[in-house]
C-alpha cells in the first residue's frame, strides 16, 4: 500500500508539471495516431488480399494491434521515463545516490517514480483499435475470455517491466554499454503475430525474449478463449522474471560505489 500511494503522488506530480506544457499534449495525440496508422495501414493491405495471415484473421489481428498499443502506452507512461535513461542518470550523472538515501525501496524509485501522463493518451486510439477488432469479431469475447485477457495483460506489463530493469541492470556492469536501440527494435515486433516469423525467430520471441506475450498471447486469449496452461505459463514467467530483475538490482547496487567515488 505504501509503494501504490507513492506511485500515486508521484503521479500527481507529473501530472502537474506535464500540465504546464500544454502543447506537448497536442504532439502527444498527433503521434500516437500516427505511430498507430503505420502500424495498421501494412495489414489493411494484406488483407485486402487474403483472407487469414498465419492463422490470424482480421479481427483478431485489429485486436492484437490494440492490445499491443494500450501496453506500449502504458510502458510509456510508467517504466520508460524512469529506465530509459538510467546509465546515463542513474548510474554516470549520480541520481541513484540520492535514491538509495530515501526510505523507499530504490529499485521502485529508480523504475516507477516518475512517470508521463500525457503519454496516456495512446490509451484512447488502442481501446479504439481493440473494439474496432471485436465488433468486427464473427462471435463476441466470453466472460473467461476477458478475465484471461486481463491476466494477460498484466502479466505483460510485469514483465515489460522486469525486462527493462535487466537491461538497466547491465549498466552497473558496462555503463557504457546501450541497447535500447536493440530492445526498442524487438519491441516493435510485439505489434505483429508471432506465427508470421519463421521458427527460430518465434521460439526466441516466446521463449528468450518474450515479445509474444506482450499482445499475442493476451489477444488471442481474447477471442479464442483461455488455455489455462498459457495463462499459468504467464503467470510464472511474470514472477520469475520479477525476481530475476530483483536480484539482478540487488547485485548490481553491490557493485556500485557511488557517481563521485
Amino acid at each position: 500500500m505504501k509503494l501504490l500511494s507513492l506511485l500515486g503522488a508521484s503521479f500527481s506530480m507529473s501530472l502537474r508539471r506535464s500540465m504546464a506544457f500544454r502543447i506537448n499534449l497536442v504532439f502527444d495525440v498527433a503521434l500516437a495516431f500516427v505511430g498507430l496508422g503505420t502500424a495498421i495501414a501494412p495489414l489493411l493491405i494484406v488483407f485486402t488480399q487474403a483472407d487469414t495471415l498465419a492463422g490470424w484473421s482480421k479481427a483478431e489481428t485489429l485486436v492484437l494491434i490494440g492490445t499491443y498499443q494500450l501496453i506500449t502506452g502504458l510502458r510509456g507512461t510508467f517504466i520508460d521515463p524512469n529506465l530509459s535513461w538510467f546509465p546515463d542518470n542513474g548510474i554516470r550523472n549520480g541520481k541513484l545516490d540520492s535514491y538509495l538515501l530515501q526510505p523507499a525501496s530504490s529499485l521502485f524509485l529508480a523504475s516507477l517514480s516518475l512517470s508521463s501522463p500525457l503519454t496516456l493518451i495512446q490509451l484512447v486510439p488502442g481501446l479504439g483499435v481493440l473494439g474496432w477488432g471485436i465488433a468486427a469479431a464473427d462471435e463476441r469475447p466470453g466472460l473467461a475470455g476477458v478475465l484471461g485477457w486481463l491476466l494477460l495483460v498484466a502479466a505483460a506489463l510485469v514483465v515489460t517491466w522486469a525486462l527493462s530493469v535487466l537491461l538497466a541492470c547491465l549498466a552497473f556492469w558496462a555503463p557504457k554499454l546501450q541497447l535500447d536501440v536493440f530492445y526498442h527494435s524487438a519491441w516493435q515486433l510485439g505489434r505483429y503475430p508471432t506465427d508470421i516469423f519463421a521458427r527460430p525467430l518465434r521460439v526466441v520471441l516466446t521463449y528468450v525474449f518474450p515479445m509474444a506475450l506482450i499482445a499475442s498471447v493476451p489477444s488471442a486469449t481474447l477471442l479464442r478463449g483461455p488455455n489455462w496452461q498459457v495463462l499459468l505459463g504467464a503467470a510464472v514467467a511474470a514472477a520469475a522474471l520479477s525476481l530475476l530483475a530483483t536480484v539482478a538490482w540487488q547485485k548490481g547496487l553491490h557493485r556500485y560505489t557511488g557517481a563521485t567515488s
